[in-house]
Protein backbone atom coordinates (compact mmCIF):
# COMPACT_ATOMS: atom_id res chain seq x y z
CA UNK A 1 0.00 0.00 0.00
CA UNK A 2 0.97 3.48 -0.91
CA UNK A 3 0.63 6.61 0.95
CA UNK A 4 0.81 9.79 -1.21
CA UNK A 5 -1.11 12.39 0.76
CA UNK A 6 -3.48 10.94 2.74
CA UNK A 7 -4.57 8.31 -0.41
CA UNK A 8 -4.01 4.53 0.44
CA UNK A 9 -4.45 2.01 -2.29
CA UNK A 10 -3.18 -1.10 -3.07
CA UNK A 11 -0.62 -1.33 -6.00
CA UNK A 12 -3.00 -3.18 -8.12
CA UNK A 13 -5.37 0.18 -7.41
CA UNK A 14 -2.92 2.47 -8.74
CA UNK A 15 -2.15 0.49 -12.09
CA UNK A 16 -5.88 0.21 -12.94
CA UNK A 17 -5.63 4.75 -11.89
CA UNK A 18 -2.83 4.93 -13.98
CA UNK A 19 -3.93 2.57 -16.88
CA UNK A 20 -7.60 4.68 -16.60
CA UNK A 21 -5.38 7.62 -17.07
CA UNK A 22 -3.36 6.22 -19.81
CA UNK A 23 -6.94 5.93 -21.63
CA UNK A 24 -8.14 8.93 -21.18
CA UNK A 25 -4.74 10.68 -22.34
CA UNK A 26 -4.63 8.10 -25.63
CA UNK A 27 -8.51 9.72 -26.34
CA UNK A 28 -7.57 12.86 -26.19
CA UNK A 29 -4.21 12.40 -28.62
CA UNK A 30 -6.71 10.85 -30.73
CA UNK A 31 -9.05 13.42 -30.88
CA UNK A 32 -6.45 16.10 -31.27
CA UNK A 33 -5.00 14.26 -34.40
CA UNK A 34 -8.49 14.15 -36.04
CA UNK A 35 -8.61 17.65 -35.51
CA UNK A 36 -4.91 18.24 -36.92
CA UNK A 37 -5.89 15.91 -40.13
CA UNK A 38 -9.47 18.14 -40.40
CA UNK A 39 -7.42 20.68 -40.10
CA UNK A 40 -5.09 19.90 -42.53
CA UNK A 41 -7.12 18.84 -45.12
CA UNK A 42 -9.26 22.23 -44.82
CA UNK A 43 -5.72 24.24 -45.18
CA UNK A 44 -5.53 22.20 -48.26
CA UNK A 45 -8.69 22.43 -49.85
CA UNK A 46 -8.25 26.42 -48.99
CA UNK A 47 -4.87 26.74 -50.27
CA UNK A 48 -5.96 25.07 -53.89
CA UNK A 49 -8.98 27.16 -54.14
CA UNK A 50 -6.83 30.28 -53.40
CA UNK A 51 -5.08 29.27 -56.48
CA UNK A 52 -8.12 28.44 -58.78
CA UNK A 53 -9.34 32.09 -57.68
CA UNK A 54 -5.77 33.50 -58.60
CA UNK A 55 -5.96 31.86 -62.26
CA UNK A 56 -9.27 33.06 -62.92
CA UNK A 57 -8.15 36.71 -61.91
CA UNK A 58 -5.58 36.45 -63.88
CA UNK A 59 -7.58 35.45 -67.06
CA UNK A 60 -9.94 37.85 -66.16
CA UNK A 61 -7.29 40.72 -66.09
CA UNK A 62 -5.76 39.33 -69.86
CA UNK A 63 -9.18 39.93 -70.84
CA UNK A 64 -9.58 43.33 -69.55
CA UNK A 65 -6.34 44.20 -71.31
CA UNK A 66 -7.50 42.37 -74.72
CA UNK A 67 -10.76 44.59 -74.24
CA UNK A 68 -8.45 48.07 -73.72
CA UNK A 69 -6.69 47.07 -76.96
CA UNK A 70 -9.97 46.53 -78.81
CA UNK A 71 -11.81 50.03 -77.20
CA UNK A 72 -8.62 51.76 -78.22
CA UNK A 73 -8.95 50.53 -81.90
CA UNK A 74 -12.87 51.34 -81.84
CA UNK A 75 -11.85 55.03 -80.55
CA UNK A 76 -9.45 55.35 -83.58
CA UNK A 77 -11.90 53.48 -85.77
CA UNK A 78 -14.43 56.10 -84.79
CA UNK A 79 -12.67 59.04 -84.88
CA UNK A 80 -11.28 58.37 -88.70
CA UNK A 81 -14.88 57.56 -89.30
CA UNK A 82 -16.01 60.87 -88.44
CA UNK A 83 -12.98 62.38 -90.39
CA UNK A 84 -14.82 60.39 -93.58
CA UNK A 85 -17.94 61.92 -92.79
CA UNK A 86 -16.96 65.52 -92.12
CA UNK A 87 -14.76 65.38 -95.46
CA UNK A 88 -18.03 64.10 -97.08
CA UNK A 89 -20.33 66.87 -95.72
CA UNK A 90 -17.49 69.43 -96.98
CA UNK A 91 -16.99 68.23 -100.17
CA UNK A 92 -20.40 66.96 -100.82
CA UNK A 93 -22.53 68.90 -103.64
CA UNK A 94 -25.49 68.82 -101.88
CA UNK A 95 -24.29 71.27 -99.67
CA UNK A 96 -23.17 73.37 -102.46
CA UNK A 97 -20.30 74.13 -100.54
CA UNK A 98 -21.96 75.62 -97.56
CA UNK A 99 -20.16 74.74 -93.84
CA UNK A 100 -22.05 72.02 -92.54
CA UNK A 101 -22.79 71.02 -89.49
CA UNK A 102 -19.20 68.55 -88.35
CA UNK A 103 -19.92 64.97 -86.68
CA UNK A 104 -18.76 65.25 -82.71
Amino acid sequence: MSNHRGIKMASGEWKIVLEEVKEKFDTVIEAFDMVKETLDRHKEENRKEHEELKGEIMSVKGDVGILRTDVAVLRTDVAEIRNDLNDHRFNTELHGGKKGKRAS
